[in-house]
């Protein structure tokens, strides 16, 4: 880290608040405010982060609770800890994509790649395909909305992406006035809503005709394909979608941790997924 950032006198303003009858632990409620900051460039790289003591103090919890929160930030380099002169909101790393974060690509990866920009496919509300009813625990033939986009960084074409959700946040999904704008920070200030957990699979497979030509790459290059499904504080899945990514534009990076819920713990939850990957 530059000298410089090691010499700030100022510090973060901390975010928010602890939801202390949410089901989601103290430790990543706090994490995910932090990371919103980092995420989001509202903490600059190399801004100082109030000590652990006051942070306790800010939020009524435990030193474990905010040295494990903090632990969950360094291991993916948003925070850099320094013996003895405090810790510092890290500088961009290499250019991946940080799929165990719970904000979208865009919010998500402004901080580390560089500008994140759209082109909106098809915005629309309809019947939703049965794999979506199915993850988002509604009726089949559900009407909901669906935000089909290409998302591009610095102007190269990365990702392919299908969004789905409930009829009662479809005005948030199909109504962007800025093809650019985050449809999760979107849903936060529209609806309230945050991402708590989710699951997120992820398999090799090659490109077909139409994936080939939406990602300008030959037939059969190898994708990652990536289907999530994200839950709001109250375990109600509210998003779900289909990703491809070239891989040899952005990288895939995951934080593995000890507290992670178990698999048994994830399929307890509202809604699932199912397996064919037809569109």
């Amino acid at each position: 880290m530059p000298e410089s950032a090691l010499t700030q006198t100022s510090s973060a303003v901390l975010p928010g608040n602890i939801e202390r009858d949410s089901p989601v632990p103290y430790y990543f409620q706090l994490a995910t405010l932090f990371e919103h900051e980092i995420l989001s460039g509202r903490w600059p790289p190399g801004l100082r982060l109030p000590s652990e003591a006051e942070i306790c103090n800010r939020y009524t919890i435990s030193r474990t609770t905010v040295r494990q929160s903090l632990a969950r930030l360094e291991q993916p380099g948003l925070i850099e800890r320094v013996r003895g002169q405090g810790t510092y909101v890290g500088y961009p790393r290499a250019r991946s994509w940080m799929l165990h974060s719970p904000l979208g690509l865009f919010e998500g990866e402004m901080h580390r790649l560089g500008r994140v920009t759209s082109v909106i496919l098809r915005a629309e509300v309809g019947s939703l395909p049965s794999w979506a009813t199915d993850a988002l625990g509604l009726p089949p033939g559900s009407n909901g909305a669906t935000l089909e986009r290409l998302r591009f960084i610095e102007g190269n074409v990365v990702l392919y992406v299908i969004n789905h959700l409930p009829l009662d946040f479809a005005e948030a999904a199909v109504s962007f006035d800025d093809p650019d704008d985050s449809l999760y920070r979107r849903l936060r200030e529209r609806h309230g809503l945050e991402v708590a957990s989710g699951t997120r699979n992820i398999e090799a497979i090659k490109a077909e005709d139409r994936l080939a030509l939406l990602l300008e790459v030959s037939v059969g290059t190898p994708l990652a394909f990536i289907e999530s499904l994200s839950w709001d504080h109250n375990l109600r899945p509210f998003d779900c979608y289909r990703a491809w990514l070239r891989t040899d534009r952005l990288k895939i990076e995951l934080q593995i941790a000890a507290s992670t819920p178990s698999v048994a713990a994830v399929g307890s939850r509202p809604g699932r997924m199912g397996r064919d990957r037809i569109a």
